[in-house]
C-alpha cells in the first residue's frame, strides 16, 4: 500500500501531466469534478456534457485546473482524478461549485530550444478557448477562477497576463521556468533565456489578483525564482515550510493533508473575497 502511495505521489513530483488510466476512457480531453463525482469527458462529447454536468451556469463557480507537464506533449497521458486535495476539497464542501481539469496536450521545448516556444505560452491560448466554451454556455468571467500547479501554475500566470479579463482570480502553486530541476543556475547561458523570458512574461501579470505558494525544499520551482514577485502588488506570495506530512518531495505538498487542512479555508476566503468585488463592479457598471 505504501509503495503504491509513494509511486503515484512521485508521478505528480515530476510535474509530469497526472493521468487517468486508458482502461477508464481513450484521450481523455479532461473530466468535471462535481462533488463526490467525477466524470471523465471526451474531446467530442466535450460540448455536450457542458449542459449535462452544468445545468445552472449562471449560479455556478467555475474552476479550470492546469495540471503539471512535460516535453514529450502530444500524447502524454492525464490523470485527471489526482487534483491536488485542496481543489477536491473545495468541490467537494460547496454545491455551487464546479472543477474542470483540462488535458493539455501542448507541446514544449528543451532547454536548447526557443524560450518563446515553451508549453506555457501555448497553453495560455488553449486555456483561452476553453474558457470561451464556458462563458458560451452562460458562466461568466467573474464566476470564473484558474487553479495550477507546477508548468500548469505557470501557464495560469501566463494567461494572466494575456487574458486577465476572461476569469476572475487564480490560485496557482510551485510555478516555475521548467529547468531548476537540472541543477544548472538559471544564470548559465542555456537556462538564462529560458528563466528571463518566462519571468518577463509573469511581471506582465498585474492586472488579475491572485495567490501563489511556494516551497522552500522545492526543487523544481525553487521559492527564490519567484522572488520578483514581491513587488507585484497585485498577488500574495506565499512561502512555505512544508510541515512533515506524508510528502517527501516538497514540489507535491498542495497533495498533503497539511495543505488541505490548513489552506482551503484560507483559499475559499479569497474566492468569496473576488467574488464579492465581482459583483460589485457588475452592479456599477449597470
Amino acid at each position: 500500500m505504501h509503495k503504491v502511495f509513494f509511486l503515484l505521489i512521485s508521478a505528480l513530483l515530476l510535474g509530469a501531466c497526472q493521468t487517468v488510466s486508458q482502461a477508464e476512457i481513450k484521450n481523455p480531453h479532461g473530466a468535471f469534478a462535481i462533488g463526490d463525482s467525477f466524470n471523465y469527458v471526451q474531446r467530442d462529447k466535450f460540448a455536450s456534457d457542458l449542459g449535462r454536468y452544468i445545468s445552472k451556469p449562471k449560479e455556478t463557480v467555475l474552476f479550470i485546473y492546469n495540471h503539471g507537464t512535460e516535453n514529450s506533449g502530444i500524447g502524454q497521458e492525464c490523470y485527471p482524478d489526482q487534483i491536488p486535495s485542496y481543489a477536491r476539497a473545495i468541490v467537494r464542501q460547496h454545491t455551487q461549485t464546479v472543477l474542470y481539469y483540462l488535458c493539455s496536450q501542448e507541446i514544449g521545448v528543451s532547454s536548447g530550444g526557443d524560450p518563446k516556444q515553451q508549453r506555457y505560452f501555448r497553453r495560455s491560448a488553449e486555456i483561452a478557448r476553453i474558457l470561451e466554451l464556458f462563458r458560451a454556455h452562460g458562466i461568466s468571467a467573474d464566476r470564473t477562477f484558474l487553479l495550477g500547479h507546477s508548468g500548469g501554475a505557470s501557464t495560469t500566470l501566463v494567461a494572466a497576463a494575456d487574458i486577465p479579463d476572461a476569469f476572475n482570480g487564480f490560485i496557482v502553486t510551485a510555478p516555475g521556468y521548467g529547468f531548476a530541476h537540472t541543477g544548472k543556475s538559471r544564470e548559465t547561458k542555456e537556462l538564462a533565456p529560458h528563466y528571463n523570458t518566462w519571468k518577463e512574461a509573469v511581471e506582465k501579470a498585474r492586472g488579475k489578483s491572485g495567490l501563489v505558494y511556494a516551497f522552500t525544499g522545492d526543487t523544481f520551482a525553487p521559492p527564490t525564482d519567484l522572488y520578483f514577485m514581491t513587488g507585484m502588488t497585485n498577488l500574495q506570495l506565499i512561502i512555505q515550510s512544508p510541515k512533515p506530512c506524508g510528502i517527501s518531495d516538497f514540489h507535491g505538498y498542495p497533495w498533503s493533508r497539511c495543505f488541505r487542512t490548513e489552506e482551503t479555508p484560507k483559499i475559499w476566503n479569497y474566492i468569496q473575497k473576488q467574488l464579492a468585488e465581482g459583483s460589485q463592479q457588475a452592479v456599477y457598471a449597470q
